[in-house]
């Protein structure tokens, strides 16, 4: 059998493989060096193909098998089972030129046919790969390929079902990309196949219609015709297709053995070329033909697999299983159907016939030393902890100082260096030292000053343009915006500030922020301008409203329509600063039980306290209480003096000896 050969030249290659490349070799070079044989011959995947090769002078042989046994797959209640194994062969001569060639034995077996098992010998694929590097990781290129099935003892038949097939594809491999390296690579191929196969089982049909009398004129004859096993058995198709595919495959290294799971799909169009014409049957259990089934019909096979790379160079192994998406279950005359699930095993080796170079002389040992030095601030002396100290143009772990500022390099060659010190407190330095010797290196401490920007909108979101903002915390600033709205402050102490919407045309507004060191904060302001009639009036012992906060049914949920009016309320509270406490009184009509209006009346007002207090005004300065249907101002036998009941208060309990500021 093909496959034991391929076993055997395997055991007697792999002692004479290559050994590790050469010293200075780059990573993509010895990547190159691994790459294997897809399935069906040319490198790859498991199912979709590179558009590049290995280099120059390599060859890779591999032996790989695929199986599937299941029951009421061609016929109800059938049993079948499916076995192929393919070794394959790919040389490449030049930097641009992969040959490729590949025999494949097959064995299908099902209970509802006659005959029931069926074996193909030698099915040989052959081809020639040409492919370019346009950049490190873009490959393109495109292959031409020619099958020679077998299986039927006739050989003139198996020159007419010769078969070719062109390719165009292309490769990212993103471990050699020039901004980004990431273990990825993505594969697309696009060919044409001109199928010949139909005319490898011509002359089976053709003994058969004999046998039949000739009664029924061929055209509109189905039995005769090869069953989808046999047709399967057989890998016939009568149509011309269009193969569109494209994998995943994900290069991973765990403990020197590499895992290269990959994700592979494939997408064949039917092309009726060769004018075949499907015979339509009144029986409902033959097949159907493409004209009706249409998309459902085409093959469509998703694989998943992974790769295994061994530490010995070259040899790999392939696990991986095909899941038929379309034409798996609907038939046509026209194609083979597609396989329901196959389950793939296969083992490869990457050649590389040149010579390790020979081992470079161990270089004499370089005499040594150490650097220990002591961080600390320019001007004050002030040891610092935590400089991270590294040695400039060498692959060495960092050095960081203790709490005396204190550091001591690891043994380096003697002669001179450049020590780099940086703290997230001080400008980083340079600091030139000679191994061995002992240095004091000095940092300038850096601003630990943030950065401000304020954007002043209005309640659309639009930009409010030469509006006055007063910020207060540990530094004070008053702010005008610009015409975008934006008012920035380039240098700021960091901490805790609050921001003040201080202009007359508008309500006033408070925003608490944070500043943090060394970083932007971006503080957006909203302006709302004043209505041109107050709905908010302070009296002595109330703050009247001239309409009420509406809530949601049943519910303490302020809806959105009260904004305008609560922004009045806070503008109130906060331009009145001698209002030491306001209660905020929540009040219902008498329907419905007294409890539950107590405590609805009583959650309403914590919702408008808890809404003031988040738009700038003290907290200490609310109270909130719930009076329910105690307290009404009007008796509640009609709908209106019902509403008039349901409403907000905000009752005036102590004031300051402060003069107020004015009202609104």
């Amino acid at each position: 059998m093909p496959w034991v050969g391929g076993l055997v030249a395997l055991a007697c290659a792999v002692p004479v493989a290559a050994e590790d490349p050469a010293e200075g070799a780059s990573a993509a070079e010895d990547r190159l060096a691994e790459v294997q044989n897809s399935y069906s011959g040319p490198t790859g995947g498991i199912r979709v193909i590179d558009a590049g090769s290995g280099p120059k002078g390599t060859f890779r042989l591999a032996l790989q098998s695929e199986f599937f046994i299941i029951r009421d797959y061609f016929v109800p209640s059938d049993e079948a089972h499916h076995f192929a194994g393919n070794l394959s062969l790919t040389v490449t001569p030049t930097d641009y030129l992969e040959v490729f060639a590949s025999a494949e034995v097959t064995s299908a077996w099902s209970d509802s046919n006659d005959p029931m098992l069926i074996q193909r010998v030698a099915d040989v694929r052959i081809g020639l790969k040409g492919f370019y590097r346009v950049n490190p990781w873009v490959i393109v290129g495109g292959d031409v390929g020619l099958l020679f099935p077998g299986g039927t003892g006739d050989a003139s038949a198996t020159f007419r079902a010769t078969s070719i097939g062109l390719r165009g594809n292309v490769t990212l491999d993103f471990r050699d990309h020039e901004k980004r390296e990431t273990p990825l690579l993505l594969r697309f191929n696009a060919r044409y196949w001109f199928d010949n196969t139909a005319n490898l089982t011509a002359g089976i049909e053709d003994r058969r219609y004999e046998a039949l009398g000739g009664v029924t004129p061929r055209p509109i004859e189905a039995r005769h015709l090869l069953t989808a096993f046999e047709r399967f058995a057989y890998g016939v198709d009568r149509v011309d297709s269009v193969r569109l595919a494209t994998g995943v495959e994900v290069p991973l290294v765990v403990k020197s053995v590499g895992l290269h799971p990959m994700l592979e799909w494939q997408w064949d169009i039917p092309v009726n070329r060769q004018g075949y014409q499907c015979p339509v049957t009144a029986n409902p259990n033959d097949d159907g033909c493409l004209e009706r089934e249409k998309l459902k019909a085409f093959p469509m096979l998703l694989t998943l697999g992974l790769r295994i790379l061994t530490p010995p160079k070259g040899l790999a192994f392939t696990v991986g299983a095909d899941v038929g998406l379309t034409g798996a279950r609907t038939f046509v005359r026209e194609l083979a159907p597609t396989v329901p699930y196959n389950i793939i095993v296969g083992i490869g080796y990457a050649f590389d016939p040149k010579p390790a170079p020979p081992p470079a002389p161990a270089p004499l040992a370089a005499p040594t030393g150490r650097v220990r030095g002591h961080v600390i601030e320019a001007g004050s002396g002030t040891p610092i902890e935590g400089a991270v100290v590294r040695i400039a143009g060498q692959d060495a772990s960092a050095q960081t100082t203790d709490s005396a500022g204190r550091f001591t390099s690891y043994s380096l060659e003697e002669g001179d260096v450049v020590l780099e010190v940086t703290h997230p407190d001080y400008l980083a330095s340079e600091c030139p030292a000679a191994v061995p010797s002992e240095v004091d290196c000095a940092l300038v401490p850096s601003s630990r000053d943030g950065q401000l920007r304020l954007l002043t909108v209005d309640r659309e979101g639009n930009p409010v343009a030469k509006a006055t903002v007063s910020v207060r915390g540990p530094s004070e600033h008053q702010l005008i915006s610009d015409s975008n709205g934006v008012a920035s402050v380039p240098a700021i102490a960091p901490g805790a500030y609050t921001a003040r919407v201080d202009d007359s045309a508008f309500l006033l507004a408070v925003r608490d922020f944070d500043v943090a060191e060394r970083q932007e904060t971006t503080v957006q302001l909203r302006f709302v301008r004043k209505p041109s009639k107050p709905r908010v009036v302070v009296k002595q012992s109330e703050i009247v409203l001239r309409r009420q906060v509406s809530f949601a049914t049943g519910s303490d949920e302020i809806l959105p329509n009260s904004e305008p009016l609560l922004l009045e309320v806070a503008d109130a509270l906060l331009r009145n600063t001698d209002l030491e406490l306001v209660e905020i009184q929540g009040h219902t009509d008498n329907r419905g039980e007294r409890k539950l209006n107590m405590d609805l009346s009583r959650r309403r007002a914590e919702s408008v306290r808890r809404w003031l207090a988040q738009h700038g005004v003290d907290e200490a300065r609310l109270a909130a209480r719930g009076y329910g249907p105690t307290r009404p101002i009007a008796p509640n036998i009609t709908a209106y003096n019902r509403a008039r009941n349901r409403r907000v208060q905000f009752k005036i309990v102590r004031r300051s000896a402060v003069t107020a500021d004015a009202t609104p």
